[in-house]
């Protein structure tokens, strides 16, 4: 959106050119500038000079804006609309547009990182920006405070006389991704009678654009929509009153004996509060593990069978839901959190003697996984989802074209893991304290990142905080301990290890219990988690019914099979309850145990792969004497019957090794024929190469190219100037810094017959390969390939 400018000045005679102050800055804030801009140190430049150019490229400078808070963008769109692109604009000026001090905190602060980004240049006193951030200003989902505009009890009064449908428009506006509001031929009356009231208030403007009218709000105005009214004394710049803790719990004050160097007040307010969402955070991550365990366990009996053309169906996830009990929404971020964990993958694999092919299933992994401690477990899917590359979220989504987004299929949308950071980020930056509520959400992360949130939305953010308090790291609106290591390392250092994570997710995690609660209805609570050995001899004895920091089991006559069946007996179980329950255990357990004890095991089953029947009694037991009977684990069943654990074939290739003439049959007694199976390997497609993090240079490494690039320029300097125009890199960035503030330039191209000619130019746009631009003295329109130009010149302006 476009931000109003003061009329644009020429440079002031000798002040030095941007690259000109690069060179006088330390090597110190050299290095600095290169960590915070990663983008222009690699490759190293080859020179300073290089270094400027890349400083003034569109993407690095979008890249240095996307990393702005609300406070940075404002300060920095208020200082290109006094017009700091044409020249040096007083740091007074901008604090007074933006009605604060010069040395007020929030004021300093942004203008000091604003500095460390090369945003700002010129002496401490000024501020200037390039063209190219003036330009990306422009663009940017801000506005800047204009002279006259309502503030403070001016704009109570305003406020106060608009009407619903102003106030509706207004709240419309400001929670979209930028604040402008679209006046096209379908605005009804009623919107534009309302658009028109904000601007006869003066908070507002209507303006004419290429693509009809809009309707902007002003800065104090925009701001009140979004943040409610401000206290006396704050500023645009001032964190609102979302991101203030809540009062002191009770017990906090100093005063009282045994009160010495206890926290207090706000400090005590905002460790219970930690405490507390750490607390809840192992709740959540109990019900996570417990839905883990419960989906690999559904997979582990039927593998999820994927699509033609990638991923998993609605229909085999809702299949898979109701397989593991869990709610059909949760179903996508659990597949691709045991996914990304490498717990499931992709293939051919078989269940008994079914097979399936190309199925999700569990890996060799999810076994280990399964018998390490709870809060290694907890940190492994945590990592999993923080740097996993798809969003579970948008599974279910349309896609362009037709159909919808499947689950495990490929990346969708922008990467999620940078997603993940942003909303995260911004949550860690609130006080442990503040609650700023589900529908202020939104506005939280515009503050902390509001170019970023112009491109995402608030949907991005609301599902992205979904999947973290499924995952234990965000309670209501609070980030956990656990999320705050996470967002501590910086993205391009990768993620911590689990063995940074795992000591904070374990203090987080209630401690097991080995008690329980048998109750008259034949149920068992757990009031914590139990310890592993009775954890496992609950899992067997009864149905988890609610999981969580307190499990409630349901004993059944099936659960009870199943206990019976693995080897317990009813004296056992009844031990087992006894032993472990705080109560007395009811007598309706008593007689569920031994009525299922009692009919438990009076039909007999056994596994045997072939039989051998002969109508000749003396020849069965013929063969049941001989070493046959004992290799093949021969058993009678009937004189005339006897059963064998070996396969058909074996059993019959071992009767004719000592002299018998046994045939196969079939079902209806037919004589067949058996061949020896022969081994073949079931065809996978490849795995997609994993994609490689680009490296960031350390401060040695940068400090050593720094050094490198100021012995280049001395070299250069030594050897005189080759002339004064620009080429590679900061020929592209003169280019578009003539693009962005109309100057002409000229150019000198290389013909497909290796001519080199020189146009003079006045460049409009620097895009899609090509110069698109005016040439001054004709009026006629140039277009000229970017792949050509040798070398860039700027024009002396006595010309």
């Amino acid at each position: 959106m476009s931000t109003s400018r003061t009329t644009p000045r020429h440079p002031t005679s000798g002040e030095p050119d941007f690259p000109a102050w690069l060179v006088g800055l330390s090597d110190d804030t050299l290095v600095r500038l290169c960590e915070l801009r990663a983008d222009v140190a690699s490759p190293p430049p080859a020179s300073l000079g290089v270094l400027a150019s890349r400083l003034r490229l569109p993407a690095s400078t979008a890249r240095a804006m996307g990393t702005l808070t609300w406070p940075d963008l404002l300060v920095l769109a208020t200082t290109a609309a006094l017009g700091a692109d044409s020249g040096p604009v007083p740091i007074g000026a901008v604090s007074g547009r933006l009605g604060v001090d010069d040395d007020d905190p929030a004021f300093r602060a942004a203008v000091d990182t604003l500095r460390d980004l090369a945003l700002f240049w010129g002496d401490p006193a000024h501020a200037r920006i390039v063209p190219v951030t003036g330009a990306a200003v422009d663009a940017a989902p801000v506005e800047a405070p204009v002279p006259g505009e309502p503030v403070g009890a001016h704009l109570d009064t305003a406020w106060s006389g608009l009407s619903d449908r102003a106030l509706g428009v207004l709240g419309a506006v400001a929670r979209g991704r930028t604040p402008v509001g679209a006046l096209g031929p379908a605005a009804s009356e009623t919107v534009r009678a309302a658009a028109g009231e904000l601007a006869d208030a003066g908070l507002a403007s209507v303006t004419g654009t290429a693509g009809g009218e809009v309707v902007v709000p002003r800065a104090h105005a925009l701001d009140r929509a979004r943040h409610g009214a401000r206290p006396s004394g704050s500023s645009l710049l001032d964190v609102p009153e979302w991101s203030a803790p809540g009062t002191s719990a009770p017990g906090t004050s100093a005063s009282g004996p045994g009160s010495a160097g206890v926290p207090t007040g706000r400090r005590a307010a905002e460790r219970n509060a930690a405490e507390t969402a750490d607390a809840s955070g192992g709740v959540a991550a109990l019900d996570l593990l417990h839905r883990c365990d419960a989906l690999l366990a559904a997979l582990s009996r039927h593998p999820a069978a994927t699509l033609k053309a990638g991923g998993v169906g609605v229909r085999e996830l809702r299949r898979v839901a109701r397989a593991a009990g869990v709610d059909e929404p949760e179903v996508p971020l659990l597949l691709e959190v045991l996914a990304a964990a490498g717990l499931i993958a992709v293939g051919d694999t078989d269940v008994g003697e079914t097979g399936f092919d190309s199925v999700w299933a569990p890996t060799e992994a999810a076994d280990v996984w399964s018998s390490r401690d709870r809060a290694r477990r907890w940190a492994e899917l945590v990592l999993a989802w923080w740097s996993m590359p798809r969003a579970p979220w948008r599974v279910g989504s349309e896609i362009e074209g037709g159909g919808t987004v499947p689950a495990l299929g490929d990346p969708v949308g922008p990467p999620a893991a940078g997603e993940r950071d942003r909303v995260l980020r911004a949550l860690c930056r609130l006080d442990p304290g503040a609650e700023p509520g589900d529908d202020l959400l939104p506005e939280v992360v515009r503050w902390f990142s509001p170019v970023w949130f112009a491109r995402a939305g608030s949907r991005t953010c609301t599902q992205t905080v979904g999947e973290a308090r499924r995952l234990g790291l965000v309670v209501g609106t609070t980030a956990t301990s656990a999320a705050r290591i996470l967002v501590s390392v910086p993205p391009a250092a990768g993620p911590p290890s689990a063995d940074e994570l795992e000591p904070v997710l374990r203090a987080a995690l209630p401690e097991p219990v080995s008690e329980v609660i048998v109750q008259a209805d034949l149920t068992i609570l757990a009031p914590g988690p139990l310890v592993p050995e009775l954890a496992a001899d609950f899992a067997l004895l009864a149905d988890v019914e609610s999981a969580g920091a307190a499990t409630t089991y349901r004993v059944t006559e099936t659960s009870l099979r199943r206990a019976l069946d693995s080897g317990r007996t009813a004296a056992g179980i009844r031990d087992l309850l006894a032993r472990t329950s705080i109560t007395p255990v009811p007598q309706s357990l008593d007689y569920l145990i031994e009525d299922v004890a009692r009919r438990h095991g009076r039909l007999r089953a056994g596994a045997a792969l072939s039989f051998l029947r002969c109508d000749d009694p003396s020849l069965v037991a013929q063969v049941l004497g001989s070493p046959v009977a004992e290799s093949c684990a021969l058993r009678s069943v009937a004189p005339t019957v006897l059963i064998s654990q070996a396969r058909p074939l074996d059993l019959v290739e071992a009767l004719r090794e000592h002299g018998y003439a046994p045939v196969v049959e079939d079902t209806s007694g037919a004589v067949v024929a058996l061949t020896r199976p022969v081994a073949r390997v079931r065809a996978t497609s490849p795995g997609r190469t994993p994609r490689v993090p680009t490296r960031t240079a350390t401060t040695g490494e940068l400090r050593a190219a720094i050094t490198a690039m100021r012995s280049a320029d001395r070299v250069r300097s030594a050897r005189g100037s080759s002339g004064d125009g620009y080429t590679g890199e900061a020929a592209i960035a003169r280019l578009h810094e003539a693009a962005g503030s109309g100057t002409a330039v000229t150019v000198s191209v290389v013909d497909a017959q290796g001519r080199s000619t020189s146009r003079l130019v006045i460049p409009v746009s620097v895009a899609g390969g090509r110069i698109e631009g005016v040439e001054p003295d004709s009026a006629e329109a140039v277009t000229l390939p970017l792949h050509r130009v040798i070398s860039v010149a700027d024009v002396d302006p006595t010309r």
